[in-house]
C-alpha cells in the first residue's frame, strides 16, 4: 500500500537525508579503515532501514538501489574488503539516492536507474578480497537480549527499583516486538513510550529514546519501568499502540549477576568523523545519552527572531519612556522586562545556532574526490566542528569554503612526486578548522603546498590588464597578493572544471564582505597558503554604535570599530590624495561621513572619530562624524529592491522612538578610499 500522507513523506525525507548522510560519512572511513567492523554495521543498518522506509512509502526505485547497496554491505559484514572503485561506485549510488530524495522533497518527477547501478555493483563485487572470518567463541553461552539488557542497567535503574520499593511501587522488565511489516517502528516506539507514561514511569530503555531507529527496534524493544499497577495493567497499555505483536511484561530485582559476558552496547548512529590527522582516522563517539529535542521549521525560527528583535525595540521605548518618569514602580517593572527580555533574546539566539559541523562535514567527500581526479594524495584535518553560529550565517559560508579548498587542491598541493623532490611528505595535507573569538567566529583554511608567488600575480596582472608595470613595482608584497580577490583574476594556465576561470576568489571576497566579515590571506612560497575568515556568530540582532552627522543618525556595528577619539580639526593633516591624522605614531586615513553620503558639512570644529577596521591595521579607516550618541542592540532589517544595491549600506534598523536609521558596511568605505590611497 503507498502512503501519500504528506506527514509520512516529511518525516520519510528528513530521515533519509540522516541516513544518507551516515552513508556518506560512513564510507569515507569504510576507505582508510577497510576492517572496521562496526562502520560496515552502520552501512548495512542505514541502508536496510532506507530500503525497508521507501518500499513502504512506495519508491521502488529507492527500495531496488538501497537493497542492492544492502547486500554489498552484507558481505562486508561476513568479512569481505571493499576497493576503492567499489567505495567510489557506491558513494555515486549515495548521490543518486540524494538527488532522488530532492525530487520527492520538490515532487518533480525523475527516477533512479537502479538496474544500471546493480549490474555496476555485481559487476564490481568480483574485486572483494575475502577474508575468514573468525570462529565463533562460547556462541552457547551468548546470554538473551533481555539477559544482556538487565545486566547493563545503569546505576539510575538500579536507583529506581530500591526507590520503588520505599514507595510501594514495583519494577518491571516490558519486553515487546513489532510486527514483521511494520513500517515506521521508531514511530510505534515512541508512541509506546508515551502511552506507557499513563500507567508507569519509564526508567531505562534498549534502544535509548534517542537511538530509535528501525535496525535496533527490528531486534525488540526493551523497557524498565516502575508501577504501582501491576503486569496486566502494563500489557494492555503497550497493547494498546498499533502494530506491537508481542509483549512481555515480567518483575525486575536488580542486573542479574549471573550473565558474565561483556555487554553488546549498540553504538549511536551518526557518530563518526572523517578526522584525518597523522594519516589515522579518528573516531568521534557521540554522547548515548537521550536527548529530548524537536524538529523546528527554519522559518518558524526566523519569525520568532523577528518577534524577538520587534519586543527589543519596544523594550528600549519602555526604557526611554520610563527614564523621563521618576516613578519607582514603573522603574522597577521596566528593569524586569528589560532582564526577561535579555534573556528570551539570548535563548532564541542559542535556539538559532548549529554546529559548523552541518557544513564542515560536506567537505570530506569533495576533498577526496578532487584529489583522486586530480592524481594528488591529501590528507584532511577538521577542527572545532562543535563551534557553533548563526543558521542564516551557516547557510552562506558554505560556498567560500568550497572555493578555497578547491583553491587548496588545485594550486596549491602538489603532485607526489613534485613534492617528494621538495622534501615533502608526499601525502600533502589541508587544515579546516573554525574557532570563537568574542562575538565572532574565525574560520581557516590552511595548506602546506607552495604558496602564492607574487611573481605569477605580477605577470597574471599584467597579461590581463589588472594593473601597469609601474603600478604593480608600487605595491607591496601583501596589496599585490590580494589582487587575486579582484573579479575575473586568475594565474591558472588553463580553465578546469574547478578553476581558472577567476570566479573563486572574488565569490570568497564577496559573500563574506555581504555577511559583515573580513578576509585575510597568508601565504610563503614552498611552504603553503592560510586563508582566515572572520565572521559575527549572529546577522539578525547586533550590537551597533548610534552616530550622528548632519543631523542624521547611523548605526555602525561594533564589530567593526576599534576605537572612539575625539579631535580637532588642526590635528588632520593631507597626505596626497587623502587626509590622515597621527594616533600613537600610527598614520589612521580619515574621510567624512557626510562627504561619503554626500551630506551637507555641518562646519564643527570638533568631531568625534570612529576608527573602524577589516581585521588588519593595515585596513584601519577613521571615520569623522559630529557626535556618537549611543551603543545598544538593533534588530538589523535588510533592503530589499534597488535599494539592496547601494553601496556602503547593509541594512536598516528601527530604534525605540520609532526611528529609521541606515546600518553602515565600514568595508565598502574602507576599499572606495583606499583605492584612491597609497596610504597602507
Amino acid at each position: 500500500m503507498t502512503l501519500n500522507n504528506d506527514q509520512y513523506r516529511q518525516l520519510f525525507i528528513e530521515e533519509a537525508k540522516e541516513h544518507i548522510d551516515t552513508l556518506t560519512k560512513s564510507m569515507l572511513i569504510l576507505e582508510k579503515q577497510p576492517e572496521n567492523t562496526e562502520v560496515v554495521n552502520m552501512l548495512f543498518r542505514s541502508a536496510h532501514t532506507l530500503k525497508g522506509s521507501s518500499g513502504m512509502m512506495g519508491f521502488k526505485d529507492f527500495q531496488e538501489l538501497t537493497h542492492a547497496m544492502e547486500d554489498v554491505f552484507d558481505d562486508m559484514r561476513k568479512g569481505s574488503k571493499p576497493s576503492s572503485n567499489l567505495i567510489t561506485l557506491l558513494l555515486e549510488c549515495v548521490d543518486a539516492l540524494s538527488q532522488r530524495l530532492e525530487n520527492i522533497q520538490n515532487q518533480v518527477e525523475g527516477e533512479i536507474n537502479f538496474e544500471q547501478f546493480k549490474c555496476k555493483l555485481q559487476a564490481l563485487k568480483s574485486q572483494f578480497c575475502a577474508v575468514e572470518p573468525e570462529p565463533e567463541k562460547n556462541k552457547s553461552s551468548k546470554p538473551s537480549a533481555i539477559e544482556s539488557m538487565l545486566a547493563v542497567v545503569s546505576k539510575v535503574a538500579n536507583e529506581a527499583v530500591e526507590q520503588a520499593e520505599c514507595t510501594g511501587e514495583k519494577c518491571f522488565a516490558v519486553d515487546l516486538r513489532f510486527s514483521a511489516d511494520c513500517g515506521f517502528k521508531s514511530i510505534r516506539a515512541g508512541m509506546v513510550l508515551e502511552r506507557m507514561t499513563e500507567v508507569a514511569k519509564v526508567v531505562e530503555s534498549v534502544p535509548a529514546n534517542g537511538e530509535l531507529d528501525e535496525e535496533k527496534l527490528s531486534q525488540g524493544f526493551k523497557l524498565i519501568v516502575t508501577s504501582k499497577f501491576d503486569e496486566k495493567a502494563i500489557e494492555n497499555c503497550a497493547r494498546q499502540v498499533l502494530e506491537v505483536e508481542q509483549v512481555s511484561v515480567t518483575p525486575f530485582d536488580g542486573p542479574v549477576s549471573s550473565v558474565k559476558e561483556e555487554p553488546v552496547v549498540l553504538p549511536p548512529e551518526n557518530n563518526y568523523l572523517i578526522t584525518i590527522e597523522d594519516k589515522t582516522i579518528t573516531k568521534v563517539v557521540a554522547e548515548t545519552h537521550a536527548a529530548q529535542s524537536v524538529r523546528v521549521k527554519f522559518d518558524q525560527l526566523d519569525k520568532l527572531m523577528n518577534l524577538v528583535g520587534e519586543l527589543v525595540i519596544n523594550k528600549i521605548a519602555l526604557i526611554q519612556v520610563t527614564a523621563d518618569n521618576h516613578g519607582d514602580s514603573l522603574k522597577r517593572i521596566t528593569e524586569n522586562i528589560d532582564r526577561l527580555t535579555a534573556d528570551l533574546q539570548d535563548l532564541v539566539m542559542q535556539v538559532r545556532m548549529v554546529p559548523v559541523s552541518q557544513v564542515f562535514d560536506r567537505f570530506p567527500r569533495l576533498v577526496r574526490d578532487l584529489s583522486l581526479k586530480k592524481g594528488k594524495r591529501i590528507d584532511l584535518l577538521m577542527e572545532g566542528r562543535d563551534i557553533e553560529v548563526d543558521r542564516t550565517v551557516l547557510d552562506e559560508i558554505g560556498e567560500p569554503l568550497i572555493h578555497l579548498l578547491r583553491n587548496s587542491i588545485d594550486h596549491g598541493i602538489e603532485i607526489p612526486e613534485e613534492r617528494a623532490k621538495k622534501g615533502k611528505d608526499e601525502t600533502g595535507k589541508i587544515r579546516l578548522a573554525a574557532h570563537r573569538n568574542g562575538n565572532h567566529v574565525i574560520l581557516e583554511v590552511e595548506d602546506d603546498g607552495s604558496g602564492i608567488n607574487p611573481e605569477s600575480i605580477k605577470k597574471a596582472a599584467l597579461k590581463k590588464g589588472f594593473a601597469t608595470e609601474a603600478d604593480l613595482e608600487k605595491m607591496s608584497k601583501d596589496k599585490l597578493i590580494n589582487m587575486i580577490f579582484q573579479p575575473g583574476f586568475s594565474t591558472a594556465k588553463d580553465v578546469t572544471e574547478t578553476s581558472g576561470r577567476g570566479v573563486g576568489m572574488d565569490v570568497v571576497k564577496t559573500k563574506i564582505s555581504a555577511l559583515g566579515g573580513t578576509v585575510n590571506l597568508d601565504t610563503q612560497i614552498g611552504k603553503g597558503t592560510k586563508t582566515a575568515i572572520k565572521l559575527p556568530i549572529t546577522l539578525a540582532i547586533i550590537q551597533a554604535i548610534l552616530i550622528k552627522d548632519a543631523a542624521q543618525t547611523f548605526a555602525l556595528p561594533t564589530s567593526q570599530v576599534s576605537e572612539i577619539v575625539r579631535v580637532k580639526k588642526n590635528d588632520v593633516k593631507s597626505l596626497g590624495k587623502i587626509n590622515a591624522i597621527l594616533l600613537r605614531d600610527h598614520v589612521v586615513p580619515i574621510v567624512h561621513l557626510h562627504e561619503l553620503l554626500g551630506l551637507p558639512d555641518s562646519g564643527e570644529d570638533d568631531f568625534e572619530l570612529v576608527i573602524t577596521y577589516l581585521g588588519t591595521e593595515n585596513t584601519q579607516l577613521g571615520v569623522v562624524v559630529d557626535s556618537v550618541l549611543r551603543q545598544q542592540d538593533i534588530l538589523v532589517k535588510s533592503l530589499n529592491g534597488p535599494l539592496a544595491k547601494i553601496k556602503g549600506i547593509s541594512g536598516a534598523t528601527i530604534l525605540g522612538d520609532g526611528q529609521v536609521v541606515l546600518v553602515l558596511d565600514v568595508d565598502q568605505f574602507v576599499n572606495r578610499v583606499l583605492k584612491n590611497s597609497e596610504v597602507q
